[in-house]
């Protein structure tokens, strides 16, 4: 693996749009230097500092579907948050709320996972070999 792209309602921020602070940290402290990260959002538009805040300079890319005409789980969505990280889809991991955002992502050639919490990312990060217990 060697991109993660990370959903954001529902995964880097609560409904009310305030990012994840305890997550953000964990995406600081653990991903970033070590791999692509990238925000792919169904939003209409927007900006990525109005959205993200200070957080983000941690990822290389984002990409919200209003922009690009197309969103999840359409798999050219994913193919294009592939391409702004100058990866190939195979090498991307998808993390979302949406199963069925999650199961466009596989059916685009990426692997997903389908975020529940926190302990459980964790989790299935280690069974990428992502991270080490």
């Amino acid at each position: 693996m060697r991109a993660i792209i990370f959903d954001y309602f529902g995964v880097l921020a609560h409904r009310y749009g305030e990012c994840d602070e305890e997550l953000m940290g964990f995406i600081r402290q653990n991903l970033v230097g070590k791999y692509k990260l990238a925000v792919l959002s169904n939003m209409s538009g927007g900006s990525e500092a109005g959205m993200l805040g200070g957080y983000v300079r941690l990822f290389d890319e984002v990409v919200l579907s209003g922009d690009i005409g197309v969103s999840k789980p359409d798999e050219r969505a994913y193919s294009v948050a592939a391409q702004r990280l100058e990866e190939f889809i195979s090498d991307c991991l998808m993390i979302d709320d949406s199963e069925t955002n999650c199961a466009g992502a596989e059916q685009a050639g990426m692997s997903a996972i389908w975020f529940q919490n926190k302990a459980e990312l964790r989790r299935e990060l280690e069974k990428y070999g992502i991270l080490t217990s």
